[in-house]
C-alpha cells in the first residue's frame, strides 16, 4: 500500500475505515492538515471541477517517463498468468486456485534504441482503478498511459551465458508488482533477474491472461476495531510468503528448455525486497524460507510480522531504507527491536523529508503529486540515486561476494540521511 502520514489515524496503517479505502484518506490528508498551504486545497478544488477537461490535465499534470537505468547491460520483461495448484484461492467463494501475475525482468546484451514497453499494461482497466484508488479524476491520469518504461519485450538474440542472482519483489496493500520499476530496471541493468507478483486481492488489480481480473480486497476481509490499525489477519502475511515461496518453487524447478530456464539466473543466490506490507512480507520470507538469502526493506511496515520473528531477529543480512519517522513510532521501536535480536549483518538508513510513497515510482512521475500531498520529496532523481545505489551496494556485497567493508563504507558516505550499522551480539 502506497502510505503517507495521516492525521487523526493511527500508524497510518494499511486498511479501510468503515468501507472507505484508506487511499481516500490519503486523498483527503491536505484538507486535514494545518501544514497545507491554501494554495493546495485550491488547486485540488480546481482539480476536481475540471475533471471533465482531458486537455487541460497532460498540461496542468505532466508524466514523465522514468530516468533511464545506468548498468552495462538492456533490460527485458515478460509477464505472464502462474496458477498455483496446491494452494485453493481464499479470497474467492469459488473452488479455484491460487493465481498470480508474475513479471520478470533480465539483463540482456547491452542495445541501443530497443522499443520500450509501457509503464502501465492494460491501461483501460488498470487506470481506472488507479484512479479510484487515488481519489482523483480518470481524466487527470489518463495520460499516464504513455509513460514508457526501458525494458523491452523483445530480447532476440541477446541472450548471456553469465548467470546472475534472483531478486523477488513484494509490493504493499493496493500496491502493483511494477511500481517500483526505476530500482527494479538498474538492478537488472547491473546483472540481476528480478521476478515481481501482483499479489492477487491484494494488488491494486490483476489482470490475468485470459483477461479476468482480481480486485483488491485485502483491506476489506473484516471491520475496523482497534487491534486493526496496527496489524492485519496475519493469515494474509502467510499468503504473501507463500506466494513468494512458490515463485522461488518454480524457479528451482524450471527446465532448461523453458522460459525460466532459459533466463542467466544463479537460482543458488536469491535475495528479495519489498515496499510497505511487502517488506514484512520480505523479512517473514526470509524467516521462513532457508532458501532467502537477504532481505531489502522499503519503508517497511513492521507490525504485521509475527512476534516470533521480532523477538528472535533474523541471521541474514537485512537493510531497512525509509522515511526518518512513522507516524506511529511503534512501527520503528519494532523494526529496532528485531534488528537489535538479529545476529546477520543489519543496516537502517533514515531519509528526512519523504513519505512513504517516496519510496516508489510516484515521485518520479510528476511534480503534481508532489502539490497535492501524496509525496514530500523535493529532489525525486536525487532520492531515486540514493535507494538505487544503496539498494545495488547492498545485493552485490551479499548475492554478488563483493567485499563487506565496500557497504559500510557506502551506507556512512551518505549525506543528508541517518545511517545506522547493528553490530550483532556475540555469545
Amino acid at each position: 500500500m502506497l502510505k503517507v502520514d495521516i492525521g487523526g489515524i493511527r500508524g497510518g496503517s494499511e486498511n479501510i475505515l468503515q468501507g472507505q479505502s484508506l487511499d481516500y484518506f490519503v486523498a483527503m490528508r491536505f484538507v486535514r492538515s494545518s501544514n497545507q498551504s491554501k494554495f493546495t486545497i485550491l488547486l485540488l478544488s480546481l482539480v476536481m471541477s475540471l475533471s471533465n477537461c482531458t486537455l487541460m490535465f497532460p498540461v496542468m499534470a505532466p508524466f514523465s517517463d522514468l530516468p533511464e537505468p545506468t548498468g552495462p547491460y538492456s533490460v527485458a520483461t515478460h509477464s505472464s498468468t502462474w496458477t498455483d495448484s496446491s494452494r485453493d484461492e481464499t479470497f474467492t467463494e469459488e473452488n479455484d486456485f491460487r493465481r498470480l501475475v508474475v513479471q520478470t525482468w533480465f539483463p540482456i546484451e547491452k542495445q541501443a534504441d530497443l522499443p520500450t514497453l509501457p509503464y502501465i499494461d492494460n491501461p483501460e482497466l488498470r487506470l481506472p482503478a488507479l484512479a479510484e484508488q487515488l481519489r482523483l479524476p480518470l481524466s487527470l491520469i489518463s495520460h499516464f498511459g504513455e509513460v514508457k518504461t526501458h525494458s523491452t519485450a523483445l530480447p532476440g538474440d541477446h541472450k548471456l551465458e553469465q548467470k546472475f542472482p534472483v531478486i523477488l519483489f513484494s509490493h504493499g496493500l493496493s500496491g502493483m508488482r511494477f511500481q517500483n520499476t526505476a530500482l527494479i530496471e538498474e538492478l537488472v541493468s547491473y546483472g540481476y533477474v528480478v521476478f515481481a507478483a501482483d499479489h492477487s486481492y491484494g494488488a491494486n488489480i490483476t489482470i490475468f491472461d485470459d483477461g479476468e481480473t482480481a480486485e483488491y480486497r485485502a483491506g476489506k476481509r473484516r471491520a475496523l476495531n482497534a487491534a486493526f490499525l496496527n496489524t492485519i489477519d496475519l493469515s494474509q502475511i502467510d499468503i504473501l510468503v507463500r506466494d513468494l515461496s512458490y515463485i522461488i518453487d518454480v524457479i528451482k524447478a524450471s527446465r532448461s528448455d523453458s522460459f525460466l530456464g532459459g533466463l542467466p539466473m544463479d537460482k543458488n543466490r536469491i535475495g528479495v525486497m519489498g515496499h510497505s506490507l511487502g517488506g514484512a512480507v520480505a523479512i517473514s520470507s526470509m524467516a521462513a524460507d532457508s532458501r532467502v538469502g537477504v532481505a531489502m526493506v522499503l519503508d517497511g511496515w513492521y507490525a504485521p510480522i509475527p512476534d516470533s520473528v521480532i523477538t528472535m531477529g533474523i541471521n541474514r543480512p537485512i537493510f531497512h531504507l525509509g522515511q526518518k519517522q512513522w507516524s506511529d513510532p511503534g512501527n520503528y521501536e519494532r523494526m529496532d527491536e528485531m534488528l537489535s535480536h538479529s545476529s546477520g549483518p543489519t543496516y537502517k538508513m533514515l531519509v528526512p523529508g519523504t513519505l512513504h510513497t517516496d519510496f516508489t515510482d510516484m515521485p518520479l512521475f510528476t511534480r503534481f503529486s508532489l502539490f497535492i500531498g501524496y509525496t514530500r520529496v523535493q529532489n525525486p532523481i536525487w532520492l531515486n540515486d540514493l535507494i538505487r545505489v544503496n539498494t545495488r551496494g547492498f545485493f552485490d556485497v551479499y548475492l554478488k561476494d563483493y567485499p563487506e567493508t565496500e557497504m559500510k563504507e557506502l551506507i556512512l558516505s551518505q549525506r543528508d540521511v541517518s545511517s545506522y550499522i547493528f553490530t550483532p551480539h556475540l555469545p
